[in-house]
């Protein structure tokens, strides 16, 4: 309740003091899903329906210069979510801030198609513990991060009210900083209403103003990451630093294709090796390829990575999904800073920070 009370005050100081004409929503939604059972161990604590609440505050711009960012319309915000996992005993319950943006694939008419990626903080008030939890392996740290991954339908009642309807891909994990840490996968469907200020219709823009440059753009750049030298228990923490570099290709106002190549040298592997005897390099490089989506100051990539290298008694897997989010900082837009996602299958391997320039 008392984070409930600091969201609220937070929002409502926010719009007094950046007050516009640009339509706002105030907004409430119900959440209810399912956790997917990733691993054998999983299943007997994944059989239970998440359910939660989610309260919102966005914005929508309507300025040439806005739709300039992204060649679209678009709604972004901020908003708590509170989803407990019906298992109090062992999963508990999680408190999440989270920041969100939202395309709009439609905007005429009072019925809206668009998508929403979400990333924030999240509190989980039950972690695992050898002794008094030692079921829950999907949380080893009260606090995590938690990525989504929305499609809303939005109708618009009229002037001042709108529904929406969202199926949401919902993930939780430390980023591989402790273990164990299998992280949660949660489906859930929602069902919602927003209180609309200074709506507005949305008109088709100029032609001249619904033109995007096509050309080629390249990034290089650096990341790193600590991770557990035992892969299933707590252990010491060591370095993983690596290189990046590849080609973004825009094929629409907000959607582009990439390819690249990345490099990186793990300290924990190289403690595995030592500590197991095994005669096996800590290098690893690997070529990627994917979809991005280019929103205003933000880049989510969704990439497919293919091992030309790695310590096969470690790493058994030759195929990976990374899920990154970068942030254009500076008058410039070419440097970016965010992070990434590493996950085998269903299962998150582990999160790093990164530092990437673009060359337009």
């Amino acid at each position: 309740m008392k984070t409930v009370l600091l969201f609220s005050i937070l929002v409502f100081g926010y719009t007094s003091f950046w007050a516009q004409s640009d339509p706002t929503f105030y907004g409430v939604k119900s959440h209810y899903g399912f956790i997917i059972a990733h691993s054998p161990e999983l299943k007997p604590i994944s059989q239970t329906n998440p359910y939660g609440i989610q309260l919102e505050y966005s914005w929508l711009k309507t300025s040439d210069k806005a739709w300039k960012t992204c060649f679209c319309y678009g709604r972004s915000g901020f908003s708590f979510a509170y989803y407990n996992y019906n298992n109090p005993d062992v999963l508990g319950n999680s408190y999440n801030l989270i920041y969100f943006v939202e395309p709009y694939f439609t905007y005429r008419g009072p019925l809206k198609f668009s998508l929403r990626g979400s990333i924030g903080g999240t509190y989980l008030n039950k972690i695992f513990d050898e002794e008094t939890n030692p079921d829950n392996l999907l949380f080893s740290t009260h606090f995590s991060f938690y990525l989504a991954l929305s499609l809303n339908l939005n109708y618009h009642i009229n002037d001042s009210y709108s529904i929406n309807l969202s199926a949401n891909y919902n993930h939780i994990s430390n980023g591989g900083q402790k273990q164990p840490n299998k992280g949660m996968n949660f489906p859930t469907l929602s069902i919602g209403m927003d209180k609309v200020i200074n709506y507005k219709q949305l008109k088709r823009k100029p032609k001249s103003l619904r033109s995007y440059d096509t050309s080629l753009d390249y990034y290089m750049g650096t990341f790193a990451s600590l991770r557990s030298s035992d892969r299933d228990a707590e252990a010491s923490n060591h370095l993983l630093i690596g290189f990046t570099g590849g080609i973004l290709k825009p094929v629409s106002g907000i959607n582009g294709l990439n390819t690249g190549i990345e490099f990186w040298y793990d300290y924990s592997d190289r403690e595995i090796a030592k500590q197991e005897g095994i005669n096996d390099s800590a290098f690893s490089s690997a070529i990627t390829a994917g979809h991005h989506f280019s929103i205003g100051d933000f880049y989510f990539l969704q990439q497919f990575g293919f091992y030309l290298t790695r310590p096969k008694n470690i790493q058994g897997n030759w195929l990976y999904q990374r899920y990154s989010f970068w942030y254009s900082i500076g008058s410039s837009k070419r440097w970016t800073i965010g992070a990434s996602l590493i996950a085998y299958g269903k299962v998150a391997d582990h999160m790093d920070g990164r530092l990437i320039y673009i060359i337009n």
